[in-house]
This record gives C-alpha cells, structure tokens and sequence, in this order.
C-alpha cells in the first residue's frame, strides 16, 4: 500500500465473541470516496452485510464502529462518529466531540470496529497498537462519570508509568520522611479518554448513547444500546503515535487561523448553545414547551432558559474538545433548596437539553399555571427551575440516555395523563405530572432498569405511544407521540417559519436529526441548495469536525484536507460527493432493512400529526402550522421534487442505478436498490 497521510491506514476489527482483534486496511480509493467517520461507517455498513433486514440490531453479527476522518487528530474541533444499526432498526450515525477521537488517532487507528458479543462485561484497552480485552465486572452498573474515571487509571502510557524525576537525594531528611518520592512520572495525570455507557445502555434501554468526559455524548439513535448488547462497557484510547501530515506546515497555519477565528466568536466562547434560548422562545417561537403544546410563553420574564441567567446561578467553569477555543461545554454545580438536587454536577446544559428535558418537561412555570399565563414567581423560584432541569439533565447523561428522546418520551406520558388518557396506576403509582422533578427522578430509575412500566418506555416514544393506544383502546394516543420516523423531534419546531421546514426534518438521512445541515435551501424552497447543505454537513461528519465550528473552518476546509493528505486535487464537489454517497447510501439502508414497499407511505410521512393540526397558541408566530396545515403539499409536491434533484425516483425516493454508477458505489449498493426500484 502506497503511503498514506491524514489517515493510518488501518481499522481495528474486535471480535468479542472470538476475542481476537484484527486489521483492516481500506484502500487509499476507499479513503477518497468516504474519508471517514460517517461516509466510512454507512460503506462499511453495506460491505459487511449489515443491510440484511434478519440481522438483529441488539444480536451479536451487529457492527459498531467508531469512527474518524483524515483530519481527526491535529486539527481543532475534533468529534467522533459511531455509526450501526440501531436498536431502531435505523441508520445510526452519531456524533460525539472531545478528546476521544484525537486521541484514537494518536494510537495510529482511523476507527475500531466491534462485532460478537462478549461473554462477560468488558472494555477495550487500546494502547497505540496494542488492543486487549479487559474484563469490566468492577464498573458494570457504574454511571458513566464514575466508570470513566476509575476506566482512566487503567490505562497508561509510559509515560505516565515512568519513574518520577523527583529523588531522595533532591530533599533534605526531614521532607523526605514526611513525604518520600512516589517515583510516579505525572502522578495523578491520566491522559487516556474513554466512551462508555452507563447503566441504561448495559441494559439495552433503545435510546441509549455513548458517552465521554460525563456529558459529551453520541446521543441519538441508540448507539448505546448496541452497545451494551455486546457486553462491552467502554473503550479506553491512550495514543502517543501523533498525526502524520503530508504538509505539516500548512496545517499548522491553517489550523491557527481558525483558532484566531474562534477567539473572536463571542456568542459560542460566553454561553455555548445556551444562548440560544430566549431567541427561540421569543423570536422564533420554536422552543418545546409541554410535549410541544406551547412553543412560547406569554410572559417573557420566564428567563431560567438563558445563558446569563445560568451562568449567574451555577457556573463552574469553561472545558472544550481537543484545540477548540470556543469551549462550549460548562460544568456547573446545581443551587437548590431540595436535597435531591442541590450539590449535584453537570452541564449548563445545552440548548437541547434546556428544551427537551426543560421546557417541554413543565418545568418552567409555577404550580397551577400554564405557559400562556403570567409568570408569577421570583428569581429564586427560576433557580429551582433551573435546578430540575439542570439535574435531569445529569440523570440521562450519567446512565447514558439520549435526553432529546427521552424528553419526548417522558413529555409524552405527561400530556397522556394531563389528557386523561392515563394515570398513576398506569404508572406503577407514578403521578408523572407537569413540573414535579421527583416523579421524573422516579420512573426514570425504572427506563434504565427496565423495570415495571419502565420496560415498556424504554423503547421510546414512539412505542410507549403505541403501547398505550393498544393498552386503551385509542389510537389518537399516537397524535401525541412528537417523532418523526419513529424517533424524538429536536428543540426546534417546524410551524414557526423562522425555525426549521419539515422537509428537513422528513429528509435527513439521521431520523429527525437537527443538525443535518442545508436549513436555508429549505426555508427558501430551493432543493438544490437544500442538498448541497446536507451533503457538506455529511462530509463534515466523515472528516470528523464539529459544525458549530463549520463557520470559522469556511474557505480552509479543503486546503486542510490537501494538506493532511497530500490529495493535492481534492476539491468542494469530491466533499458534496462523499456527503451525496451517505445519502444514498443510508436512503437504501433504511429501505431494506425494513422491506418498505410504498417508503413515503409506510415510512417518510411517519411525522406528528401536531405540526400540521396544532396552531401555535402563543408568540410571534401565533398561529402558524406546517405547509399552511397541507400535508400533502409537502408528501406529494416537495418531497417528490426533492428527490428528483437527488437523482432519485419521485415515486420512492430510491437513489437510481445511473445516480449509484455517477457516485462510483453502484459495485456496493447496486445490487439492493434493484430490488426496489
């Protein structure tokens, strides 16, 4: 094999039922097409079979894979992709920032991939080119902030084993009796990273994520889950190898400028994605607010939500992923008069856990009032509020749940009972009602224990929605099940014009994900632009780089690929490429591992039914719904037009055989989209 820069060229391959570890080298063509991360892991998806509709996603022949790009490593900004099937039975591509991903490179691999299943809890330990199974007995049913830190301790370099520099001979008696040299090289250092789960994936709860340093998560789409069912606890990453460059000194400078950048970005270095509340609340009218029923409140004083206000009551401090300066992620400890809560570490949060496991919740308004009423409390009270969402927010974080659909799952049993649909017998004498944080606390110990009712919510809330309409006899029920494709809407609504169009929502190739790039092609009806906006987003999750950082890496995102690479002819269409080959590919993936006949009826117009019956009650947009309330105005007319500009069928949405040979993966995919078309 010819050289390769940016990437190592190899692939770790775990198998956790043989306990062996292999490797994979992918050709340098195969890095071209699909870089990494994303790209890589949806090819890698199709080439191991993993299509194959009888394949359990929960079953040990799954693949989970962690993977990163050719610039991972060096370059700030740097995230991880784990891509699967999902417990789902969907297309999982999630990603996660901080050190893990730099880190894994440094250890000389571009991704692991873990197939079997363990006969035991384990963790992989992962040593530049070493790679053992450990046995992970001592942290199974330990949250992951716990797991993490005693998992950090187990895995050093030589550098942290060496002898100290510190001798006898460097004291006088007296200090030296009082406290002799450990003879420890960086003594309480520990420069290994770690992704685990915590309980609520050991027990396969379907929204369960993966995370690392206690609140970097890749939470959607139930990686976790996958995990646990393979036993495998955590992978623990030590690297000393570096980046292999092909043009150091060009990167180098590359990557100062957008850190120049980044210091300048006010809005990201003050609050993170914390700010952006009161504007979604208050000018775009988009925030959830129980279980989606408001987007607004009346009274604008409701300010718990706020960046400022949260970093008045409970700021800590300020960390960021590997080079980044806009260090959006905030420990904060929680201020509260109910011993439940006070004292306990977390994150500010950010935005989308302030609106999922937040807003949407209750618990933002007093007692007895609702959000289309004044505000009637006082600044402490907003700091109790603050304190229940804040703390929720470590309960999913630290058993590993996705908080997006959790709170739409918990939201959902919320406005079930605020209905009359259900009630605390339903519940196993929970009476999860609006606002009360003890209840929340109560049945989420069932979620992640599978516990009771517990068991049945932890499919999420699509399935809690069709359990419950089976259970009594109401098939309305699932008008309250707020997914699309079977998965958690985001904090960011669709009736508000000023916020997202559903057909982003209905065509991003990660079900209902927020962050699938092109929101102004699709504001303004242009399908073309729509597209180049999700494809560069693609990309940017197969390179790996964190997109809210995409901004200050405009215009130097190509130049840094020539420069990891040495791909001195690599331009902007090979990236709208590499994104438009995971379109297509995940399109096919989702197609056949649920045998759709009829995809736009059995599958795409899966959407809740409130964005297009439920006018906005309250805010700016008062009144506003999706596609004018038209819902076949987006199923037969936008959608149909939307795949055609993708070179897909306007009956199915399945990507052509001509649009597979143009993208060079019809040799991969070919095969299962002539069986759809």
């Amino acid at each position: 094999m010819a050289e390769l820069f940016g990437m190592t060229g190899k692939i770790a391959r775990v198998d956790l039922t043989k306990e062996t570890v292999t490797v994979i080298e992918p050709a340098e063509e195969i890095y071209r097409k699909f870089l990494g991360g994303s790209a890589m892991g949806a090819y890698f998806l199709f080439k191991e079979g993993i299509f194959d509709p009888k394949l359990d996603p929960l079953g040990p022949d799954n693949l989970l894979q962690f993977m990163i790009g050719p610039v991972t490593g060096a370059a700030p900004n740097a995230r991880i992709t784990l891509v699967t099937k999902s417990a789902y039975n969907i297309f999982c591509a999630s990603t996660c920032g901080g050190h893990f991903g730099s880190e894994l490179k440094y250890a000389g691999w571009d991704g692991i991939q873990v197939v079997g299943k363990a006969s035991k809890p384990v963790y992989l330990a992962v040593l530049d080119d070493t790679i053992e199974i450990r046995d992970a007995s001592h942290v199974w049913g330990k949250g992951v902030e716990e797991s993490e830190l005693i998992l950090k301790s187990e895995v050093l370099a030589e550098l942290e084993l060496r002898e100290g520099m510190l001798r006898d001979a460097d004291l006088n008696p007296q200090w030296a009796a009082m406290r002799p040299p450990k003879r420890l090289g960086l003594h309480a250092k520990r420069l290994a990273h770690v992704m685990a789960i915590g309980p609520g994936g050991e027990n396969q709860v379907w929204y369960s994520c993966v995370v690392t340093e206690g609140a970097r998560a890749a939470g959607r789409w139930g990686a976790g889950a996958v995990m646990g069912s393979k036993n495998l606890k955590a992978v623990v990453v030590r690297g000393t190898k570096g980046h292999k460059l092909a043009d150091k000194k060009t990167f180098l400078a590359l990557v100062s400028g957008i850190q120049k950048s980044e210091r300048g970005d006010y809005f990201w270095r003050s609050y993170g994605t914390a700010g952006i509340g009161a504007n979604s609340a208050y000018v775009e009218d988009a925030f959830p607010i129980r279980n989606w029923q408001w987007c607004s409140w009346a009274d604008p004083h409701v300010k718990a939500i706020t960046g400022p206000f949260m970093d008045q009551t409970s700021f800590v401090r300020k960390t960021s992923c590997y080079g980044c300066n806009l260090h959006c992620l905030y420990p904060v400890e929680v201020t509260s008069s109910d011993p439940l809560m006070d004292g306990t570490m977390s994150d500010m949060p950010d935005w989308e856990a302030m609106g999922m496991v937040g807003g949407n919740l209750g618990y933002m308004e007093m007692e007895g009032t609702d959000p289309g009423q004044p505000f009637t409390g006082s600044v402490k009270d907003q700091a109790e509020h603050l304190a229940k969402l804040q703390y929720t927010t470590f309960l999913h974080d630290d058993a590993s749940l996705d908080f997006i659909e959790g709170g739409n799952n918990l939201a959902l049993v919320m406005e079930l009972v605020q209905r009359g649909f259900i009630d605390k017998n339903d519940l196993d004498g929970i009476d999860l009602k609006w606002g009360d944080v003890h209840a929340v606390d109560e049945i989420l110990k069932k979620i992640v224990a599978r516990e009771g009712i517990g068991d049945k919510l932890a499919q999420g809330t699509y399935e809690t929605a069709r359990y419950f309409a089976e259970l009594k006899g109401k098939p309305e029920i699932m008008n309250y099940s707020m997914t699309a494709h079977h998965y958690g809407q985001p904090a960011h609504d669709v009736r508000s014009p000023k916020d997202k169009n559903a057909l982003e929502y209905v065509t991003v190739n990660r079900a209902c994900a927020h962050t699938g790039g092109g929101t102004g092609g699709f504001k303004s009806g242009d399908w073309a632009a729509a597209i180049a906006g999700q494809n560069v987003n693609a990309a940017q999750n197969s390179l790996v780089h964190c997109q809210f950082a995409a901004g200050h890496w405009a215009g130097n995102r190509i130049d840094l690929i020539k420069a990891a690479t040495g791909w001195s002819d690599f331009s902007d269409e090979d990236m709208q490429l590499v994104g438009a080959r995971e379109y297509a590919l995940s399109r096919l993936f989702e197609i056949h591992i649920r045998q759709l006949k009829d995809p736009k009826e059995e599958y795409d117009k899966q959407v809740p039914p409130r964005w297009f019956n439920d006018p906005l009650p309250t805010g700016p947009e008062k009144g506003a719904v999706a596609y004018e309330g038209k819902p076949d105005v987006l199923f037969n007319e936008a959608l149909p037009a939307y795949w055609k500009e993708r070179g897909w069928t306007e009956d199915k949405g399945v990507p052509t055989l001509d649009t597979l040979k143009k993208l060079g993966i019809d040799d991969v995919a070919g095969a299962v989209a002539s069986e759809h078309l």
